[in-house]
């Protein structure tokens, strides 16, 4: 409990961070006016899209040299661009890649009509993007609460989910007009009654350390709703995009889920300033490579204590080599009910240095911050094969590298080809925050790093350690076969007798005639909390999605060049 409470210092000089806030306004305000001819606006590609796992691996085999990984979503004329970019290297190479070859022809084709509109086609783009619809049922008893114990479906935009027949069918949507752009997805949302925690087990959490049960430790109805996803309007002005509405980010390099921002829970309704064309800066600022910065200021759903605080986050990536980028990022929640949203606050959420005491005044409380530090880098002599990288997080201070004892890690690598196998790929990802203090939580912010429930970070949670080994078999670009084995383990010191949760999984996503896709995930699960029960427990997952994709059909920019 004392570990919630205790003052903490950020180990920065007022002159320093006054360096920082002179360097952020340098980075995000140059010479807006004179990008006026920048690319028109653009919708971005939604985080659970095959493009990235593609992405990812064309630039593991080094076809891609200016794509941040740390930073997403990216917009589709930014996908465009890098798949522009593929193309030049892949006609430059020396060696053959017929596997980079492949997974361009494939991009290339997906964002056919934004690389038209980078070739100086400026007409504009309605139409609806895809159909979905999933049945998921599960078996036995699932977890789903991260911040006090596990999660048995991770990553899947706060969807809810139980024993029994789960459902969601939805469609998506976009417009683009020049400069603007808008984009909606929604769905239709049911989930079978849950019985939550016992009273007992709630208190007991409540007195253990000071947070309160979250919307996923509490008994819920059958739900059966609909939902609204990311659905946004933004507008494109000089290198930046201004979006508003309900948005998606995933701030981290790896695949178990970013440290600090995640699509574990249900976009976030907020006002986002993204820069999509990255900058190379004058004088010695040069050496830092191309930069990319993203601003969000927005408002958690589900909170109860307090109600409805605010949460910012700001984020800076440079890549100083082709090989190797780095990300420095900071989250604050902030405000809520009985804590006063003044200008002074506000500023306060934003360069304030220090904590303050185990008896704070809500009148004054800078919000809760948290800081990370992520980089990915393709090693020396192997950078068509091994990729490196680690998303590092801390609470209350500025950066990871501040205080590392306190600090938490995801690292991961990532081998873009096994040898003699070159079709199948291998993953390997750690995270672990057993260390001191205790991540996601806050004596002011009692119910968590969390928005309705979810955590908004990994789902690794609180004083565990947890690795996942994923290797995927690619048949094709589009047709692709994953499995992977999990394992987690959480201290006693947060529940009584600790925990365990261990998990294998295979996935196909499998595309026909690219316009039909087809998702099968099958999953089983052992977990042993003896919190919750006094036997290890096991779950079995499976789920069919149908995806179809009319774009082709009903976009104007399509239809046109069709004829």
């Amino acid at each position: 409990m004392s570990a919630l409470v205790r003052a903490r210092r950020h180990r920065y000089s007022k002159a320093t961070l006054r360096l920082l806030a002179c360097a952020w306004g340098f980075i995000i305000f140059p010479n807006v006016s004179a990008r006026a001819e920048a690319p028109p606006g653009s919708v971005y590609v939604p985080l659970d899209n095959w493009a990235y796992a593609a992405f990812d691996r064309l630039a593991a085999l080094g076809a891609t040299n200016q794509q941040f990984a740390g930073l997403r979503p990216w917009t589709r004329v930014q996908s465009a661009q890098l798949v522009l970019e593929a193309g030049k290297r892949l006609t430059r190479s020396e060696g053959n890649i017929p596997e980079a070859m492949e997974l361009y022809n494939a991009l290339r084709e997906e964002f056919r009509e934004e690389i038209n509109v980078l070739t100086g086609d400026s007409e504009g783009q309605v139409g609806v993007e895809s159909f979905y619809s999933r049945a998921l049922g599960i078996s036995g008893t699932p977890l789903r609460n991260s911040f006090d114990f596990g999660q048995t479906i991770s990553n899947d935009f706060g969807r809810p989910y139980y024993t029994g027949f789960n459902n969601v069918s939805g469609f998506s949507g976009q417009m683009v007009q020049g400069r603007f752009h808008a984009f909606a997805r929604g769905e239709y949302q049911y989930s079978p009654f849950y019985p939550g925690l016992t009273p007992a087990q709630m208190v007991y959490i409540e007195l253990s350390d000071g947070t309160t049960t979250t919307a996923n430790s509490q008994a819920t109805g059958t739900i059966s709703r609909f939902n609204l996803l990311d659905t946004y309007v933004g507008m494109r002005l000089g290198v930046f995009d201004l979006v508003l509405g309900k948005q998606s980010l995933w701030w981290g390099p790896g695949t178990m889920g970013g440290m600090l921002y995640s699509d574990n829970i249900n976009p976030v309704l907020m006002f986002k300033v993204n820069q999509v064309q990255p900058l190379v800066l004058p004088s010695v600022l040069k050496y830092l490579g191309l930069v990319r910065v993203q601003a969000f200021f927005g408002r958690l759903a589900g909170y109860h204590d307090p109600r409805a605080p605010y949460i910012h986050g700001e984020k800076i990536m440079v890549k100083p080599s082709p090989n190797l980028d780095v990300g420095f990022s900071r989250t604050t929640m902030a405000f809520g009910q009985g804590i006063p949203f003044t200008l002074t606050n506000l500023r306060s959420t934003y360069f304030s240095t220090t904590d303050i005491g185990g008896n704070p005044n809500p009148q004054d409380f800078p919000g809760k911050r948290f800081g990370g530090l992520d980089f990915s880098y393709r090693l020396p002599d192997l950078r068509r094969w091994v990729t490196v990288y680690a998303d590092n997080f801390t609470a209350d201070d500025v950066n990871p590298l501040v205080n590392p004892s306190r600090a938490f890690y995801n690292p991961g690598i990532f081998v873009s080809q096994v040898p003699h196998l070159q079709k199948l790929d291998f993953r390997f990802e750690v995270a672990n925050t057993r260390t001191r203090g205790i991540p996601y939580t806050s004596f002011f912010y009692r119910d968590g790093y969390t928005n309705n429930g979810f955590l908004m970070g990994n789902t690794v949670g609180r004083r565990a350690d947890a690795f996942d080994v994923s290797s995927t078999y690619w048949f094709s670009p589009r047709k692709r076969v994953e499995v992977g084995w999990r394992e987690q383990r959480t201290e006693k010191a947060i529940l009584p007798g600790g925990g365990s949760q261990d998990s294998v999984r295979a996935q196909a996503d499998w595309f026909i005639q690219e316009q039909t896709e087809f998702s099968v995930f099958l999953q089983h699960e052992r977990w042993a909390f003896p919190f919750l029960a006094l036997s290890a427990q096991s779950n079995n997952v499976f789920s069919l999605q149908v995806t179809l994709y009319p774009k082709k059909l009903w976009s104007r920019t399509a239809l046109r060049n069709s004829d």
